[in-house]
Order: structure tokens, then C-alpha cells, then sequence
């Protein structure tokens, strides 16, 4: 009974700290992924979950067209459907468009199938809307366990993650969110927004924080241009 006891209690914190390994953007098992870029260089990439959705992001959009700056945007597969002309606006406009699974369903205890599905639905319906570029993915919420990593390396696909979260979706004021990206960032970092977040919050943030990195020398590129550079 006693040693029941102690492999029960092992297994227990074993799943514990598999868990939050799963939840943390700084392992993976296997596979590609990036949390940020090494490079000395004075480059970041705007990245925005969750979209389409208008009307942040056209807003968001009209932002960074002023701004001179391109960004990657891992879109979900049912906003894809509902939203195809921001998506059409967003290639127009030459900003990246990454895959953020189809319904935006944590993939753990999920069925490779399942999670499989996820993936293949989203790329698809961005390459019938036009999108010529390798797919970069980013997993919902982060979460990746085993089966998605197995995934993603079966399929071969960068699982992009993040350096900076200012966790814009529960901040109205974006000084906050400036604030919080501009003092993290280092060159290579990945920053994490939203398209929507707090009503127009991320929108007006994003303008403080491209403005005050360009005067501290910063450039802005996509994901894939940062990957490029490795």
C-alpha cells in the first residue's frame, strides 16, 4: 500500500509539471517552435491573435499602413470564414497571415485527428484566399502537451510563440500596454496582441508602441522576415 502511495504521488506531480510545461512559451518537446529570435539586431514582429475581426482589425491595418510596418496575423478558421475580406484586405496589404487553428480550442487532450483537422481546415482556407507563403502556426493559448508538437512535426510547421504579452485582452488603456511591450522588448522579441482585446485598445497602443521603438532604433518585421535572418 505504501508504495502505491509514492507511484500514485510521483505520477500526480509528473502530470503537474507536464501541465505546465504545456502552458509555458518556453519548452516544447519536439519540433520547431520560437519564442523569439537570436539576433543583435534591432528588429521585433508584430503579432496579433485571433482575428479577423473587424472592425479592429481593418483599424489595425490602417494603423500600420501609416506607420510603414508589416505584422503577422495568426488568424482562427471560423473568423476566416465569416470575415474573408479582411483576410483579402490583409494580403492586399502585405501583412503576414498565420494559422491559429480553426475553432481556437486548446489542443491537449485532443485526438491527433482532432487537432490535425484544426490545422489542415485553417491552412486551407487561407490558401484558397490567396495566401502563397509558408503557413506559420501559434498554438491557442499557448498549450501544446504531446500530440500537437508531434503534430506540427509530422507536418513540419513552425510553432511560433512569444517573448512579450502585455495581455492586451484585459487592458482598456493602452499607455498600459505600450508600456508594458516597449520596457520588455530586447532585438529578436516576438510581441503578442490582439486584434480585438479591449475595444480599440490594442489599435491605439500599437501606434505608441511602433513610434517610440523606431526612436530607440527599432525595425518591424513579419515573423518569417525574422526567420529568415536566423
Amino acid at each position: 500500500m505504501k508504495y502505491l502511495l509514492i507511484i500514485i504521488a510521483v505520477l500526480f506531480f509528473t502530470c503537474l509539471i507536464f501541465d505546465k510545461l504545456a502552458k509555458t512559451s518556453k519548452y516544447q518537446l519536439f519540433g520547431q517552435y520560437f519564442t523569439k529570435i537570436k539576433t543583435q539586431e534591432p528588429v521585433v514582429a508584430l503579432t496579433y491573435d485571433d482575428g479577423p475581426n473587424p472592425p479592429y482589425t481593418e483599424q489595425l491595418i490602417d494603423v500600420l499602413n501609416q506607420l510603414g510596418v508589416k505584422a503577422t496575423f495568426f488568424t482562427i478558421g471560423q473568423n476566416i470564414e465569416a470575415h474573408t475580406q479582411t483576410i483579402q484586405k490583409l494580403i492586399a496589404n502585405e501583412h503576414e497571415i498565420g494559422n491559429h487553428s480553426y475553432s481556437h480550442q486548446k489542443l491537449i487532450w485532443k485526438t491527433p485527428a482532432f487537432v490535425r483537422s484544426e490545422i489542415e481546415r485553417t491552412d486551407e482556407l487561407l490558401q484558397n484566399l490567396g495566401v502563397q507563403q509558408e503557413i506559420l502556426f501559434r498554438a491557442p493559448y499557448g498549450y501544446k502537451r504531446f500530440t500537437l508538437p508531434y503534430i506540427l512535426n509530422q507536418m513540419q510547421k513552425k510553432n511560433i510563440l512569444w517573448s512579450v504579452d502585455p495581455k492586451d485582452y484585459k487592458e482598456a488603456n493602452p499607455e498600459v500596454i505600450a508600456s508594458h511591450v516597449i520596457s520588455n522588448v530586447t532585438p529578436g522579441a516576438i510581441i503578442l496582441l490582439h486584434d480585438g482585446g479591449e475595444p480599440g485598445a490594442t489599435v491605439a497602443a500599437t501606434e505608441i508602441i511602433v513610434r517610440k521603438l523606431q526612436t530607440q532604433g527599432y525595425k518591424f518585421q513579419t515573423v518569417s522576415q525574422m526567420l529568415n535572418q536566423c
